[in-house]
């Protein structure tokens, strides 16, 4: 079974009805980390156009962890954490964004958040939820080809 499938069949175990627009909002966001207005347009194309049904709706499906939210360059974003391109869980995920292309990498290193908590600062404090957001640029990027998907650091981490 495809992961979508099985997240939609989680859905349903739980009693909550997999809508048009649900799958609208979860087909949107496989593979891309959307700003609510890009949400928004995404969904118009698709002739959902009421922004108080999308706004319901990423409510169920957040209090569900199928999407978290994730703050980059000052920007709420949303994110498909179970689906066919996503790799990691609402409460343990780390994104990387270049300031220069804007491309949004996610890292899934279960190491990396084993090192993070079991670091002596965090002994004895039990970690429920790890959202780390990690911005910035290559030290000799090359303005003209950075933006080129085939020349960029970050978009060969994917």
């Amino acid at each position: 079974m495809k992961p979508i499938e099985e997240l939609y069949n989680r859905l349903r175990d739980k009693n909550i009805r997999v809508t048009q627009q649900r799958r609208a909002i979860i087909d949107a966001l496989n593979g891309n980390h959307l700003t609510l207005y890009e949400l928004h347009l995404a969904m118009k194309e698709k002739g959902y156009k009421n922004l108080g049904t999308i706004y319901n709706n990423l409510d169920v499906l957040m209090e569900q962890k199928v999407i978290a939210e994730v703050y980059i360059k000052g920007k709420k974003h949303y994110d498909l954490v179970a689906g066919e391109k996503s790799h990691h869980s609402a409460d343990q995920h780390i994104h990387l964004s270049c300031s220069v292309n804007n491309k949004i990498v996610e890292i899934d290193d279960k190491d990396l958040f084993e090192m993070i908590k079991n670091h002596e600062i965090f002994k004895g404090f039990n970690i429920s939820k790890m959202q780390i957001v990690v911005e910035g640029e290559c030290p000799n990027y090359d303005p003209k080809s950075c933006k080129i998907t085939s020349a960029c650091h970050v978009a060969h981490l994917t």
